[in-house]
Parts: structure tokens; C-alpha cells; sequence
């Protein structure tokens, strides 16, 4: 038993005598221990272009200015080369200003017809268009008065004379196709129509027409008027009177 422990004590000497041999054969990590890897701790100061003072190159991140675009919005090319060759001349030529031909319209008919529950119509064959046909509107107007009783004790009622137009006027212009009778166009006064009292109606296609117009409590001048020319001839063309001259 005294051997065996002998070899023990003599194993365990030579353990501890290789492990302090191995020990000293480590060396320390040189630099800066908490560098982080594939840096050099040793290695110090840049200058302000963003390089190394040992001469690399390294990434910088451009100072931004309130005035910076950002360079994504825009595409790097290559500048359009320099002009070596003589500007070609104009391929155009200015032309002057051409004042248009007004057209010059004649009336073909013209006249102030009273309505009374009345209608009257006339046919025209339109060769040239357009075919203007010019409306004033004049309606009977009505007066009522009108009483209520004053808010006040120590006043007297109220009276008030109200004039306005009448509740039975109207007015309808009616374009007819002669031989079929469909209505190609209206206007009118009042009832479905605006109370406008200017009223105009044009009829830009060639052809045979059958114009009426009817209505009731009212007068209305009305004019018709066509461009002249050999087939389209007539009166000169009178102003209206609810408006100026008329503009086509």
C-alpha cells in the first residue's frame, strides 16, 4: 500500500509540474482587449476627407445641409457633349394672323304676336344652317295687395301692393320634323322653362322645319334669321328689345 500511494503522489507531481510549464507558454492578446475584431486599437486619428492617417481609404457619411437634395431623386449622367456643329435654321414659317369673315345674317321673319291660349306655326327649309330664332318675352304682370295684421297694438294693419307676373303666363317654341311630327327642339317661358325673358333657340342641321310657337298672358317678339347667301335671303336683322346685339 505505501508503494502504491508513492506512484499517486509522484503521478500527481508530474501533472502539476507539466500544467505550470504549459501556462507559461501562453502569451497575453496584444492591443486594446476590447477592440472589436479586424480593428487595430493602436491605430489612431483621420483626416477631415475621411481617411486613415496610415493612407486607406474608409466609408464617410456626407455631411446633410438644409440646402442637400436627396440623390436619390435624381439619375448621375454624363453631360451632354459640347456643340461642335452650326445650329440648324428655323423649319417653320410664322404665318400672319387671319382676321375671320363674320357671317352676315339676314331675318326671315320678324313680328310681335300675342298669346291667349293661341298657337301659330311656319315651315322653313333650312338649306345653310344655322337658324336662329331670337325670343323676347314680355308677360302680363298682376297686382295684388296684400294685408296682415300689425304686430304693434298701438298701430294700424298693414296693406302692400305686390306686382309680379302673372301666374298664367307661359310660352313654348316647337321644332318639328314636317312629315313625322317629332320634336326636334323647344324652348320656352315659364312652367318646366326659366322666367328668363331672353330667350334663343339654334338649329344647326339642314333640313325642313316645322316651327310653332303658342303660349298664354303674354307677347312675344320673335325673330328668325338665317346666314345670306343665294338660296337664304331676307330683311337686315333688328335688335332685339331685351338685349343688345345678338351674338351667334
Amino acid at each position: 500500500m505505501t508503494a502504491k500511494r508513492a506512484s499517486i503522489v509522484f503521478l500527481l507531481i508530474i501533472i502539476v509540474v507539466m500544467m505550470v510549464i504549459l501556462s507559461g507558454c501562453i502569451a497575453p492578446p496584444k492591443g486594446n482587449p476590447e477592440g472589436t475584431s479586424g480593428t487595430s486599437g493602436s491605430t489612431s486619428g483621420s483626416t477631415s476627407g475621411g481617411t486613415k492617417s496610415g493612407g486607406s481609404a474608409v466609408a464617410t457619411t456626407p455631411t446633410v445641409t438644409p440646402d442637400t437634395v436627396d440623390a436619390g431623386y435624381v439619375t448621375p449622367v454624363t453631360p451632354f457633349p459640347v456643340e461642335t456643329t452650326p445650329r440648324s435654321t428655323s423649319g417653320y414659317t410664322v404665318l400672319p394672323d387671319i382676321t375671320p369673315n363674320m357671317t352676315e345674317f339676314v331675318a326671315i321673319f320678324y313680328n310681335t304676336i300675342a298669346f291667349r291660349q293661341n298657337k301659330t306655326a311656319y315651315s322653313y327649309d333650312l338649306k345653310n344652317p344655322p337658324l336662329v330664332i331670337e325670343m323676347c318675352i314680355k308677360p302680363n304682370m298682376t297686382t295684388r295687395t296684400i294685408w296682415y295684421e300689425s304686430k304693434y297694438k298701438d298701430q294700424d294693419d298693414v296693406t302692400k301692393k305686390v306686382t309680379t307676373i302673372s301666374p298664367a303666363a307661359w310660352f313654348e317654341v316647337t321644332v318639328r320634323d314636317p312629315v313625322t311630327g317629332n320634336i326636334l327642339a323647344q324652348e320656352g317661358f315659364a312652367r318646366s322653362y326659366s322666367v328668363d325673358t331672353a330667350k334663343k333657340l339654334t338649329l344647326r342641321s339642314p333640313g325642313s322645319y316645322l316651327i310653332e310657337f303658342s303660349g298664354n298672358d303674354l307677347s312675344a317678339e320673335i325673330q328668325m334669321q338665317v346666314p345670306k347667301t343665294g338660296d337664304q335671303t331676307g330683311e337686315p336683322v333688328r335688335n332685339l328689345s331685351c338685349r343688345g346685339p345678338l351674338l351667334l
